[in-house]
């Protein structure tokens, strides 16, 4: 393996990452916050490192990278952009020490949204304008930002599926380059909508780019404790609630629809019919178990916080508009069953997706089929034409995968005094990139008061489950690193 190509990679994604501070930095020097300091602070150790690891690697092009060579990019970049990320925190002592600062960095660059942050009134706004940006970045990924800017031939279908969600990595153009650029710009116009819809709806500027950001990116973070909650009335968490569903939606179907003019294509996408059938069923549970049990104050109040929670527990963003802790045990379990399902591929959700959980039901219930009809070839079918056998097979390797490490890290955690509530949620939270979680001291931060221990392995979650597990772990079995 050649370590200097993978080195030049991240030096690219690292000082990307440190440039998109240029512009919180730039409101807080305008606004006279005291966040401008921190800001350029961290952006200009991010350059330093960046500009060190280029010039070490200088002489090696990142277009001839093999497998292994792209999934250490990949992780590369994810590790050192989320520790750049974390950099404005520590500067501005809005972080308690250096771990609380990775961590928020790490929270927000995988749009997990879990934050150790309590006190968010004596932060300067310009760092909360910060923390929104880097969910933006990290919701569209840092790998795929680079291949929209940078093309890369051979490379780039390699680093495309290090970091792109879901079982299916389909393209839009011959060259992974052309995919990138649609990508990012279905992104943006999802996210300049948003803004033009908040504005329009009596929001500041400021509040309406931090919800916007952190609803792109599926990351929940927000400037105010109460959330979302804080804007009184229905409309923004309608609008918001759209604009989640969107983008959980396979972002290359999105893009289809809009060369198509046609919602035509809907009907013959399985993922996002199973994706919008998980929303309809749960939201109309979860309004009616509120309603019946008087938690909200009347019908409509029940919907607009029923699909609102559903919508942000299913694309994995984790806004939230009450504390749901105080809601009926019924509704936490159907909100916790959402954090495992996620949004759809290639998008910007966190969880297993709804692709996995509909190929692996299909095989389930193909095998009930072969057991009745013992003779009879039952393909296992998504939509219209039987699933490819090594999609099943990757299928179940995930969730086995998935399983397994949730397993393993609620026992780990466990074994640091945490209650087996606050242990499963926690894990759920983390490693399914959805952020608040049951049983904390309120939905927003929860995390703080945990042992630096829980931290880190929270922190690992959150790598593992943005990196789909596998490109994360493979850098620790000893195959990667045999010649």
């Amino acid at each position: 393996m050649n370590f200097s190509r993978p080195a030049r990679f991240v030096s690219v994604t690292t000082a990307a990452v440190s440039l998109f501070m240029a512009c919180p930095a730039l409101w807080g020097a305008a606004s006279g916050d005291g966040g401008a300091v921190p800001l350029y602070s961290a952006m200009a150790v991010g350059m330093l490192f960046s500009g060190l690891l280029y010039l070490a690697s200088r002489e090696n092009s990142v277009g001839d990278m093999d497998a292994r060579e792209a999934i250490l990019s990949a992780v590369g970049s994810w590790v050192f952009a989320s520790a750049v990320t974390g950099l404005p925190y520590f500067f501005s002592w809005a972080a308690g020490s250096f771990l609380d600062a990775m961590f928020e960095g790490v929270s927000g660059f995988t749009t997990t949204g879990a934050s150790i942050i309590e006190d968010l009134a004596a932060v300067p706004p310009s760092i909360l304008l910060w923390r929104s940006v880097s969910q933006w970045v990290g919701g569209i990924g840092i790998v795929v930002v680079t291949l929209a800017v940078f093309p890369m031939s051979d490379a780039g279908m390699r680093l495309y599926k290090t970091e792109v969600t879901g079982p299916f990595h389909e393209r839009l153009t011959p060259r992974i380059h052309g995919t990138a650029v649609i990508l990012v710009k279905t992104y943006l116009i999802l996210t300049c909508a948003q803004v033009v819809m908040l504005l329009f709806g009596g929001l500041g500027i400021f509040d309406a780019l931090t919800l916007s950001f952190s609803t792109a990116g599926t990351g929940g973070f927000s400037p105010y404790r109460d959330n979302v909650g804080h804007f009184a009335g229905t409309y923004v968490k309608w609008v918001t609630a759209v604009f989640l569903f969107l983008s959980a939606s396979n972002l290359t179907f999105l893009y289809s629809l809009a060369v198509r003019k046609s919602l035509r294509p809907t009907g013959e996408n399985p993922e996002m019919k199973f994706y919008a059938f998980m929303l309809i069923v749960f939201g109309t549970l979860i309004s009616s178990l509120l309603y019946l049990d008087g938690t909200c104050g009347s019908a409509r109040e029940s919907l607009t916080d029923g699909f609102f929670h559903t919508v942000s527990m299913l694309s994995t963003c984790g806004f939230f508009t009450a504390d749901y802790n105080e809601w009926p045990a019924s509704v936490r379990t159907l909100m916790l069953m959402l954090m495992f399902c996620g949004g759809c591929s290639i998008s910007t959700a966190g969880g297993m997706t709804c692709a996995r959980v509909l190929v692996v039901f299909r095989h389930i219930g193909a095998e009930f089929r072969r057991r009745l009809h013992p003779r009879a070839i039952v393909p296992t079918r998504v939509g219209e034409s039987p699933a490819n056998e090594g999609v099943v097979s990757a299928c179940f390797a995930y969730v086995t995968a998935y399983i397994a490490i949730f397993t393993a890290a609620i026992a780990i955690v466990g074994f640091f005094g945490l209650d087996i509530t606050r242990a499963f949620s926690g894990v759920a939270a983390t490693l399914g990139n959805v952020g608040p979680g049951f049983g904390m001291a309120a939905p927003g931060a929860g995390y703080a008061s945990l042992p630096s221990a829980v931290k880190i392995v929270y922190m690992f979650l959150m790598l593992c489950g943005r990196l789909e597990i596998f490109t994360l772990l493979a850098v620790f079995t000893p195959d990667f690193w045999r010649k």
